[in-house]
């Protein structure tokens, strides 16, 4: 009885054939478009800087939403679970479902 599967095989021999290529430097002109574009940006010069600007002030105003959906739900959560059940059917409910397991 055969236990190996040749594809197998000849993928396992290509993988131990491998080696990785040597890591080389990107080319100037890509290097000096990072540079620039990353100046502009801590610069405050029109362009990139701009946008980074405008993404920031968005995600401020998103995180000051969250922030007041978040205090309004755990008031309206804490209202709820401070009231005190007056009906009947209401303390039946709350029996019923304590006692499941």
């Amino acid at each position: 009885m055969k236990n190996s599967d040749p594809s197998l095989d000849r993928l396992l021999r290509a993988a131990g054939q491998y080696r990785p290529a040597i890591e080389q430097e990107p080319p100037f002109g890509f290097v000096t478009r990072v540079v620039a574009e990353w100046s502009a940006m801590a610069g405050g010069n029109t362009g990139s800087g701009v946008d980074a600007r405008l993404q920031a002030m968005w995600f401020r105003r998103a995180f000051l939403c969250s922030m007041a959906v978040m205090a309004i739900s755990v008031g309206w959560s804490f209202k709820t679970d401070t009231a005190a059940p007056n009906d009947e059917m209401a303390i039946a409910s709350y029996d019923a479902t304590a006692d499941l397991p």
